[in-house]
């Protein structure tokens, strides 16, 4: 090869080295390639596309969406602290956003994929709760409400099942009535859980070993009321009538409200709850927790293609 040869060949690679290398001239290039290499699942080159959009052309009417889709890019690269922390930003920043909805619900996704199994801390299932709820109140013609709504359960089984295994633990070492009020308490606030039928039938069970037949009745007929399919139903029953000596005796209507009038106020719902030692918490009684098998799991949610929920899950 000669050498002016060689030095055409060396223009060739150094242009074609420039091209490779230019940025991105709008707005809408930097917007198009990031979104590209999202869908690519190359987060870590879209987050840096979307902040050049925001560092080039920061008045851009893409910028407030390239905000949104830099911590959703960080959600789908499972990293949630940098996820909520970049929700939690544009909150701040954009108090009035069409997308506060979205980002609220996407806060909450990512507390829940932090939480932990229910018989350990529960900081990660009370922040996914409460973001969740705060979704569905206010935003309640969003299409992320309904979304909010399904996952809320979800944490509020977590939440249940952990209470019920703090009272398990009481209960072992002997302290009914902490044990009671914690059961109480489970059921004022998931009396939509299954763990709540599990709670009503354990009171049941202290009203019984404290000769307290007509709480005893007023449990079991509460756990018959409200969750008539649940597995313990039967066993109530069969309890509720060897405590009343005719069917016509049984409690009438909803007998939750009776149940907690009888069982008084032990403590304030807002007030800072003291755990038992976490190592100590069981729940179903004293077999050791293990990870629930839920009925859903987490929804399969691209908001860069739609920008609305899906229900499609995994």
């Amino acid at each position: 090869m000669s050498a002016r040869e060689f030095a055409g060949v060396l223009l060739v690679a150094a242009l074609a080295f420039g091209c490779s290398n230019k940025k991105p001239g709008s707005a809408e290039e930097y917007y198009e390639i990031a979104n590209r290499e999202y869908r690519d699942g190359a987060y870590t080159l879209a987050i840096e596309n979307y902040r050049g959009l925001l560092d080039q052309y920061p008045f851009s009417e893409l910028a407030e969406t390239a905000e949104v889709r830099i911590a959703n890019a960080h959600f789908q690269n499972h990293s949630c602290p940098e996820a909520i922390a970049g929700f939690s930003d544009f909150q701040r920043r954009h108090p009035t956003s069409p997308h506060l909805a979205q980002v609220g619900y996407m806060i909450g996704l990512c507390h829940e994929r932090q939480m932990q199994n229910p018989n350990r801390d529960q900081s990660a299932s009370q922040s996914a709760h409460a973001y969740y709820q705060a979704v569905i109140n206010q935003y309640p013609e969003s299409p992320f409400a309904d979304l909010a709504a399904d996952r809320l359960l979800h944490c509020r089984e977590s939440l249940a099942e952990h209470e019920l295994g703090v009272a398990a633990y009481y209960r072992k070492m002997g302290n009914e009535k902490a044990a009671e009020i914690r059961l109480i308490d489970l059921v004022k606030r998931y009396n939509d859980t299954d763990q709540a039928a599990e709670a009503l039938y354990d009171l049941g069970d202290i009203y019984e070993d404290r000769e307290e037949a007509d709480k005893a009745a007023l449990a079991y007929a509460s756990l018959l009321y409200h969750h008539a399919d649940h597995n313990l139903a039967e066993p109530a029953r069969e309890d509720l009538d060897d405590l009343v000596a005719e069917p016509d005796d049984h409690p009438v209507g909803d007998p939750m409200a009776a149940l907690l009038a009888r069982s008084g106020r032990f403590r304030d719902l807002d007030a800072p709850v003291v755990e038992a030692p976490a190592a100590e918490i069981t729940t179903n009684r004293d077999v050791p927790a293990a990870p629930r098998q839920r009925g859903f799991n987490e929804p399969n949610y691209d908001p860069l293609e739609t920008g609305r929920p899906n229900r499609r899950y995994d």
